[in-house]
């Protein structure tokens, strides 16, 4: 643990600078207000709070609550104690110590940079009530030295602070470091969280079990917003290994109030569903997207594995070609559609890019058997769908053409509004939802930026869900044939 130097002329080995750094090291909101002459808002309070409870921290806020100072303050905090650290004091003191904040926007890592150095040099400044105030550091000797051109701030106590951007390197540029402590701010912007986070963020803290912070505002136009909300829903029932913290833009008390009231009220005659995410910090779609956030939330039944088949239930076979060695994958999903109040589950998911024809048959044909010769259905659009018809022939299979799209995508989009859930912290997942799946993240994704002009989008695995829908909505009520025993309708004399 570091010791206080120079404290309002205390001893750094008296018993009340030992008191107040015990203090400080067990309470992070005393620790910013008493030695680093800050003021809180409530978000911020609940924010530091949690960082003495939990190691994965999900913080999902409207706009302007403070939430990068939050940041700035956790890696003081956290560099000054080298949380995690446990042993001799004086070895602690002189092992050297690391903490990372990322942003994939290079200007949101700087504004954590900054803020670290303002607020150890006292140098930072705020309005509260009216009046203008500058922070008073009582640790200023903590601060060592700067490198901009590294994004490092180094420590006195042989501590180091990175922020950096990730730029579109998924993190690579971390490889073979250890961090106690990682946040990720406006994480929401990346290109790529889903993968970035088990192979390049939760490995970098596997040294010490680290802390990880995912921070951001919803943003319906990021690439990420689909898993962001993904991971909001389970947090917000309570579920997974997130605990999470919002934080609304009316908690920010270092905004006057009348500028707060008089921005809200232009925000909302300006775009009143923007209003909702940037005041509020709520997940919106944008106008061309088909599918909201909720509506493809909706369609996970909680499991994450595909379900072994079952003998005497219905089957079905879904397949959208695709051979090229870029462009669209072939898609198969097998679907439970025995009927039950019209019902379709996917219990098995397949894809591959550029496959071999053989392969791709042979896989077709194996799970007409394995799935209690289940019927096949298949987009026929595009000549590669007509050959591949003719060589499963044996399997009897049902063409998708052009003309059902408009009819596919409007069944689809049918049962995930009816999917949707009105109750986020209701435990219960959507086991009453006529459309539902095991967690796929290639659908997910692919539904979350489907557009109706899809020429320049990945959309294999959207149609092929289409496809389900179109098949248990039109083509198999139109076709099926209900047989009645004639005893039903016969009465003897």
């Amino acid at each position: 643990m570091s010791l206080l130097k120079d404290s309002n002329n205390l001893e750094p080995e008296s018993l009340l600078n030992k008191v107040l750094l015990g203090l400080g090291e067990e309470d992070p909101i005393f620790f910013a207000e008493y030695f680093l002459g800050l003021h809180l808002n409530p978000f911020q309070k609940r924010f530091l709070l949690t960082l003495t409870k939990y190691n994965q921290i999900l913080s999902v806020t409207a706009n302007q609550v403070g939430k990068t100072v939050a940041i700035a303050i956790a890696h003081i905090w956290w560099n000054f104690y080298k949380k995690g650290f446990s042993g001799n004091p004086e070895l602690i003191e002189k092992a050297h110590f690391e903490t990372l904040n990322i942003s994939p926007i290079s200007r949101q890592s700087k504004e954590a940079f900054r803020d670290i150095e303002e607020i150890l040099n006292s140098n930072f400044s705020w309005e509260e009530g009216g009046e203008r105030y500058i922070n008073d550091c009582k640790i200023k000797w903590f601060w060592e030295a700067k490198n901009e051109n590294l994004g490092r701030i180094d420590f006195s106590n042989n501590s180091s602070c990175f922020c950096l951007s990730t730029s579109e390197d998924k993190g690579a540029g971390f490889a073979g470091k250890q961090f106690a402590l990682i946040s990720y701010d406006e994480c929401v912007q990346s290109f790529h969280l889903r993968e970035e986070l088990p192979a390049r963020i939760f490995s970098r803290t596997a040294k010490y079990s680290g802390t990880i912070i995912l921070n951001a505002t919803p943003d319906e136009l990021a690439k990420s917003q689909q898993y962001w909300y993904h991971l909001y829903t389970d947090a917000k029932r309570g579920e997974g290994e997130w605990h999470l913290v919002e934080g609304l833009y009316d908690e920010n008390i270092f905004i006057p109030e009348k500028k707060r009231e008089e921005y809200k009220e232009r925000l909302r005659k300006l775009d009143p569903i923007k209003y909702k995410q940037v005041i509020l910090g709520e997940f919106i779609a944008s106008a061309e997207r088909m599918f909201t956030p909720e509506m493809v939330e909706g369609l996970w039944n909680g499991r994450d594995k595909p379900t072994s088949v079952i003998l005497d239930r219905d089957y079905v076979i879904i397949i959208d070609w695709g051979i090229a060695e870029s462009g669209d994958e072939t898609v198969i999903l097998v679907a439970d559609v025995t009927e039950f109040e019209n019902q379709a589950e996917i219990v098995y998911a397949y894809s591959k890019q550029g496959g071999d024809p053989v392969e791709l048959m042979a896989m077709a044909s194996y799970l007409n058997l394995e799935f209690n010769s289940a019927p096949i259905v298949m987009d026929t659009t595009e000549m590669g769908g007509i050959i591949f018809k003719k060589m499963l022939e044996r399997c009897k299979p049902i063409s998708f053409g052009q003309g059902n799209k408009p009819d596919a995508l409007f069944y689809l989009q049918v049962r995930l509004r009816n999917n949707i859930r009105k109750d986020l912290t209701n435990s219960e997942k959507s086991a009453m939802g006529k459309l539902r799946s095991y967690y796929l993240p290639k659908l997910e994704e692919q539904l979350s930026s489907y557009k109706l002009d899809d020429k320049k989008i990945k959309q294999d695995w959207v149609m092929v869900l289409a496809m389900l829908c179109w098949y248990v909505d039109k083509y198999k009520t139109i076709t099926q044939v209900k047989v009645y025993p004639l005893t039903k309708f016969y009465k003897s004399p």
